[in-house]
């Protein structure tokens, strides 16, 4: 073969071969890009499954504890951005000896519930019906809490306290709580814990809510 041509063929493969990097870059940015916007939606459906996770297991708690009479706490880890569930001993539980006289038994057990005292001395164990509950449940993606509000007060992720709490009785009601979490700027999400029905109601936007008896008040 001619020395011309032998380099002619030389730069044309050479081009060739800038060309298919050029592609690979090219398909690699596009496979990326896609990867990217797949985990996003991923991402997205975890967390709102988890949110919807954590609003029915509130609801489950209330539930269970009529069932297994027992109280039912559920706590959370805001540092690990984890909560976990646990039933108190029997033998720890609030009674009406310790919480005066001459009350009505409903009146009884609500002032056991929003005293901040109910879990002095407690040990929290695994539910009997249900240990799995007792495994620690781990926020996904980039959702976190933010605050927990609580009858003890409010707790927030800079704070270095006790681990906040709610408490569910047997008798089919449960501690007023707030639960505010976040997925990023703009995406804070309030649940709010009724404490008469067991409910959990999920609301946009972080909104503050103040629980008196017999009235609740909320500000966005």
């Amino acid at each position: 073969m001619p020395k011309d041509s032998h380099r002619r063929h030389r730069h044309h493969a050479r081009g060739f071969t800038l060309v298919e990097l050029v592609l690979v870059i090219l398909i690699i940015g596009l496979a990326m890009g896609l990867l990217s916007i797949r985990l996003g939606i991923l991402d997205f459906w975890r967390e709102q499954t988890a949110l919807r996770k954590l609003a029915e297991t509130v609801v489950l708690l209330n539930n269970q504890a009529v069932m297994d009479q027992a109280f039912y706490r559920m706590e959370f880890d805001l540092e690990k951005n984890q909560y976990r569930v646990g039933v108190m001993r029997p033998d720890d539980t609030i009674t009406a000896t310790n919480q005066g006289v001459n009350l009505p038994p409903l009146q009884l057990e609500l002032a056991a519930l929003l005293s901040p005292k109910i879990a002095d001395g407690s040990t929290m164990i695994p539910p009997p019906s249900i240990p799995s509950l007792a495994e620690p449940s781990t926020l996904p993606g980039n959702l976190v809490f933010l605050d927990i509000v609580t009858p003890r007060g409010k707790t927030t992720r800079d704070e270095d306290r006790e681990n906040p709490f709610l408490m569910f009785s047997p008798r089919g009601f449960s501690e007023f709580g707030v639960i505010h979490l976040s997925s990023g700027p703009n995406s804070a999400v309030t649940i709010l814990v009724n404490p008469w029905t067991g409910l959990a109601e999920s609301h946009p936007g972080y909104k503050e809510y103040k629980w008196t008896l017999g009235k609740q008040e909320s500000r966005s």
